[in-house]
């Protein structure tokens, strides 16, 4: 697959000149470099898999997850000059699940975000919840929200590789990875929830969601609202709505790379 790169460059300063001393001479201080750094945000759903929709129709999960995907690179690209950033689609395309995730693999990304809006079954649950990888799910809605994303014939076959998700799961415990997808989801609840303080913070949650499946990478899957909700709807297709939750996120993946990928 080619993608567009939004930002390319790791940049340096100019090396000051050595100073020289009568006894010995002193090296200039080293330029200042940056340390690379590869986002791969992920729009939920495309193509033939429109996902969710909105209150009143129209609208799908599709079309939203790929504007603030788009509007999120260029954010990010404003606040870390030295990033790249990478879309796994940039137009109304089908991608499997398998397939997203190892483009972010094939990139070797620093990091993998995967956007999408929610739906209930009756139309009346409201929030913002960041999902990690794990074989249980933390809570009946989070099954019932992996269930949704994983259906519709884009996952990962139900009968296919269960030892080798259940070593790769094993594995995913025993790594920074793992530590590393909750400090990120964690940061994003809390720079959601600081624009958002009347809307629900439904917290960081664990579930099977095959889109994770197989990264090599810290990954995390963040649902932005419930698009099927009319109070959230109208959030989610209103610009400014959409600006605060990007604003939130980049924010979030900002102060990751400062606490975690420069600390080491």
């Amino acid at each position: 697959m080619h993608r567009r790169d939004f930002l390319l460059g790791f940049s340096a300063l100019t090396a000051g000149a050595a100073v020289l001393r009568p006894a010995r001479a002193l090296a200039a201080p080293r330029p200042v470099i940056e340390q690379g750094f590869r986002l791969v945000i992920d729009p939920g759903h495309g193509g033939e898999n429109g996902g969710c929709r909105a209150h009143r129709g129209g609208v799908h999960e599709k079309q939203l997850t790929l504007m603030l995907a788009q509007s999120l690179a260029g954010r990010v690209v404003d606040l870390m000059p030295h990033a790249e950033v990478l879309l796994t689609r940039e137009a109304d395309e089908t991608l499997h699940l398998t397939q997203r995730v190892g483009f972010a693999n094939e990139v070797e990304a620093d990091l993998f975000l995967s956007l999408h809006c929610n739906a209930s079954r009756n139309g009346d649950q409201t929030g913002f919840e960041t999902f990690l990888l794990d074989v249980k799910a933390s809570s009946h809605d989070a099954a019932l929200t992996a269930q949704r994303e994983n259906d519709e014939g884009f996952g990962r076959p139900r009968d296919a590789g269960g030892d080798e998700v259940a070593v790769m799961l094993r594995e995913l415990g025993m790594t920074n990875d793992r530590k590393h997808a909750a400090h990120y989801a964690a940061a994003i609840q809390r720079e959601q929830a600081r624009r958002f303080p009347n809307r629900v913070d439904r917290g960081v949650r664990l579930a099977n969601f095959d889109v994770l499946m197989g990264a090599r990478m810290p990954a995390v899957l963040h649902e932005v609202g419930f698009l099927d909700h009319e109070d959230e709807s109208k959030l989610l297709l209103d610009e400014g709505g959409r600006g605060q939750i990007v604003e939130a996120i980049a924010q979030a993946t900002l102060s990751y790379f400062n606490e975690v990928v420069r600390r080491g």
